[in-house]
């Protein structure tokens, strides 16, 4: 057996990629909805975003269930509550709202929810 074969056990081959080409690989991040307007959110992370960094926040109001894609654009030490140590406040846009989100949020905001 040559020394190659040896290091080698991959059953098929790989090709490296360029140092410039992005790659986003998306993870669920469990945060806490602090405040929601038309226009954007609040939230409280224990991990740091980046401003201009983007997502997909997922969560229910009433009972509505809500989606929206949203744009980070404030980012901030500490949260709301306790003594903030290890938190993160994120404020964000809504960078698109499809018709059911909108219908979600406008019920929301109105008060008009089950």
């Amino acid at each position: 057996m040559s020394p190659q074969a040896h290091l080698e056990r991959r059953r098929e081959p790989r090709v490296p990629m360029r140092d410039d080409q992005k790659v986003g690989l998306p993870t669920a991040l469990t945060v806490r909805l602090v405040d929601i307007s038309a226009g954007g959110v609040l939230i409280s992370s224990s991990q740091k975003m980046n401003i201009g960094q983007r997502a997909r926040l997922r969560t229910t109001l009433g009972a509505d269930p809500f989606n929206a894609e949203i744009e980070v654009r404030r980012v901030a030490d500490g949260s709301l509550e306790g003594n903030g140590r290890g938190r993160y406040r994120l404020g964000a846009v809504f960078t698109a709202l499809d018709d059911a989100a909108m219908r979600s949020v406008t019920r929301f905001l109105s008060g008009d929810i089950q």
